[in-house]
Formats: structure tokens, C-alpha cells, sequence
């Protein structure tokens, strides 16, 4: 593990750089829209925004690197970032917004598959865990740490703004000036919609409602949060609690679903987490601490969702086909995303800030439905040597080939 941190450090340091800023800024955005009286259709609109970015720049992104090479891009992107950020200080509308939280979404998308990319070209069969395991720590615990960072200033000033765009601009220092290789450019394969839904249509909805759902949560919590009346600080603890149990839940989810069908896994936390957000609603009344207790709850079962989701679809996959089907699941996981801070604002423009957990409940109970129709019409493969490996939720297909289940087949 020394010898890994060793060789990669500059690029796990100037990622979390980032994810601090990515994290800080995500909040920003959702506390100002609702401090500046943004209508939630509109507020959802700009969270949009940045997934429909994401998933662009997930298909345009590699496309530049081939043509002139990771560091170029990566300081091109970073620097995008920087300006985007500081954009929304001086055009406050929501119109502005969206449009400058897609050039956001590019640029974050294009980072992350830079960064998983390097990771990949610096790791081997026997590392390649292991750089993931550090690779979701570093995710979880910096983006965690960038809520926090939301009680520095007022939301209303400028000053957060500022303090985005310096974290990533710093973070360019640590990787530009370190001595890493740039890896070389590969083609990452990819199976049709059509076809990675017939080689598993769990793992097809799975994607596509994990997408709806966390989406919602790490894209709408802040908002729904602040419209909710929270203070600046009580919404800092309720990103933290929702990013940090999340993670911490992975492992012991993972294990039983390595021991057991892992669709009665994904079924039951998928159904908990819809109990759970029934009872979220009543709690939010009675006493801030239970409402934080039943928050940790929710995402204990919740974040999991996603690692189960392509897990269970690795079960049905040969080795060689893994890598291929993740790029159809993320791509999945883009398309749920986009769609669901837009359905969402529109139930809360209804019901009130509650349509947030109300639009959860239906997500969840209806995934899990759809989980018990298909264990009716498909057994568990006899010959499964997959295994949950626990993710983070912004891994793109690049990221995907650190899986230690992805390495190559030596052949006989």
C-alpha cells in the first residue's frame, strides 16, 4: 500500500483538492438558488444542468485527449471549472446557471475520467484494488469535508465562490508539476442499451433508478434542506451524514451480498430505504436529531444501491465483457440522473419541500417491485464468480477497469 501511495500521491492529492471543491460547490449552489427565491422547477433545472454536462462530457472528453494528451486537457478543464464557478456570482439567474453548470459537468466529467484513466495506466493486477479502495476513501471523506466548508461565509456573498475557484485551481499544482507519465489513450468499449438490457434488465433499471434517486440526493439534498428551514449549518451535517454513512455501509452490505442472492440485497435495501423516507417526512416535524438518525439510516441503505446494481449485472457477464457493459451502465446512470432533479422539482412545486422524499418513496418502492418481478423470471446464474466491489457514485467507465475482477485472462 506505501509503495502505491508512493508512485500516485500527486494525483489522489490534487483530486481531493478537488472533490473538496466539488463538494463545497454542489451545496453552494442548491443553498444560493433557494436564498436568491429560484422556483424549485427552476432550481432543478440548473441541477440538470451539471449531470446533463457530466454525461456530455463523458462521451466528448476523450475524444480531445487523444488529440492532445491528458495534462492539456485536464488544465484546460480545471481552468473551466474555475471561471464556471465564479460565473455564478455575477449572473444571477437560473437561465445562466444552467448553462454554466453544464460547462461544470463537462469539465468535473473530464477530471474524473483523466484522473481514473492515470489511475488505471499507474496500476497493475496486483494494485489495481487497492488504488480503488483509496480512490473512493479520498471521494467520500473530501467531499464530505467540502460540505462542511459551506459555514466559512455567508451563501449570499461571494466570497464561497472565490474559495471554489482557488481549490480548483490549486489543485492543478500537485499533478502538472509532478514527474507521473501521461497514460496512453485506449478505446473504451461499450454495449448498446438494447443489448446490456437484455443481458440483464435489473441491472438495466437498477442503473437507471439508482441514477433518478441519488441524483436527487447529492443534487436536490441542499435545496430541499434550506426550503425545509434548516440552517446553513444544520444543511452542512445533512450533505456530511448522507455522503459519510453511505460510505461506511458498503462493506458490510458487500458481504452478505457475496453470500446470498444479491438481488434479495438490492430488493431489501431499496424497500428499506422507501420505509425509511416515509418515516424521514414525519420526523422532520418532531425533532431535528431523529430526522438526522433516519437521514444516516436512509443512506446506509441507499448509496449501496449503486455497487449492488452492477454487481448483480457483472453476475450475468463474462470477464472480457465487463468493462464494455459498465460504459452502458454509467451511461444509464447519466440519463436517471438528468431526468430526476427535473421530476422532482416539479412534485415539490406541488407538495412542498416533502415532494423531495416523496419522489424517493416512489423511486425506491418501485425498483424494488420491479427486483421481486425478475427473481420470478430468472435464477441465480450457478457458475457467478462476480463480487460487489464497493464504488463511488461519479466513477466513470475509465474508472470501471480498476475493478480487480476486470483484469486481463492470462491465457493458457
Amino acid at each position: 500500500m506505501f509503495t502505491v501511495l508512493r508512485n500516485t500521491w500527486a494525483l489522489f492529492f490534487g483530486f481531493g483538492i478537488i472533490c473538496l471543491g466539488h463538494g463545497l460547490q454542489g451545496t453552494l449552489i442548491g443553498v444560493r438558488s433557494v436564498l436568491e427565491g429560484f422556483s424549485f422547477i427552476a432550481t432543478g433545472l440548473i441541477i440538470t444542468g451539471f449531470y446533463t454536462g457530466f454525461l456530455t462530457g463523458s462521451v466528448l472528453i476523450p475524444i480531445f485527449l487523444k488529440r492532445v494528451g491528458h495534462i492539456r486537457v485536464f488544465a484546460a478543464l480545471a481552468s473551466l471549472a474555475s471561471i464556471a464557478i465564479l460565473l455564478h456570482s455575477i449572473f444571477l439567474d437560473p437561465y445562466s446557471w444552467f448553462v454554466i453548470r453544464i460547462f461544470t459537468g463537462i469539465s468535473l466529467s473530464g477530471i474524473y475520467i483523466i484522473m481514473e484513466s492515470w489511475l488505471n495506466d499507474k496500476s497493475t493486477n496486483q494494485t489495481r484494488g487497492q488504488l480503488l479502495s483509496i480512490y473512493m476513501i479520498i471521494t467520500f471523506i473530501f467531499l464530505g469535508l467540502g460540505q462542511l466548508l459551506l459555514n466559512i461565509s455567508d451563501p449570499l456573498k461571494v466570497d464561497l465562490f472565490i474559495l471554489v475557484s482557488v481549490l480548483l485551481s490549486f489543485a492543478l499544482l500537485p499533478i502538472l508539476l509532478s514527474t507521473t507519465e501521461q497514460p496512453n489513450t485506449t478505446d473504451t468499449k461499450s454495449f448498446s442499451l438494447s443489448e446490456f438490457y437484455a443481458i440483464s434488465p435489473l441491472g438495466f433499471v437498477g442503473a437507471l433508478f439508482t441514477g433518478l434517486a441519488h441524483s436527487v440526493v447529492f443534487g436536490y439534498g441542499a435545496v430541499y434542506a434550506t426550503a425545509k428551514g434548516l440552517s446553513i449549518f444544520e444543511v452542512s451535517i445533512f450533505m456530511v451524514i448522507i455522503t459519510s454513512f453511505g460510505a461506511l455501509s458498503q462493506w458490510p452490505i458487500g458481504y452478505l451480498s457475496d453470500k446470498m442472492d444479491r438481488r434479495i440485497i438490492l430488493i431489501g435495501v431499496t424497500f428499506t430505504s422507501s420505509a425509511l423516507c416515509v418515516l424521514i417526512v414525519g420526523s422532520s416535524y418532531i425533532s431535528i436529531s431523529l430526522f438526522f438518525i433516519l437521514t444516516a439510516l436512509y443512506s446506509c441503505a441507499s448509496l449501496p444501491m449503486y455497487s449492488l446494481a452492477i454487481a448483480h449485472t457483472n453476475d450475468f457477464l463474462e470477464q472480457n465483457e465487463i468493462v464494455a457493459a459498465s460504459s452502458a451502465f454509467v451511461r444509464l446512470i447519466g440519463i436517471g440522473s438528468v431526468l430526476g432533479p427535473l421530476i422532482v422539482s416539479g412534485i415539490m412545486s406541488i407538495t412542498g419541500p416533502n415532494g423531495f422524499h416523496i419522489f424517493l418513496i416512489l423511486v425506491h418502492a418501485l425498483l424494488g417491485l420491479f427486483g421481486l418481478y425478475r427473481m420470478t423470471k430468472r435464477a441465480v446464474p450457478a457458475d457467478s464468480e462476480s463480487q460487489y466491489v464497493p464504488l463511488p457514485r461519479n466513477i466513470t467507465p475509465a474508472g470501471m477497469e480498476l475493478n480487480p475482477i476486470t483484469e486481463p485472462i492470462e491465457e493458457e
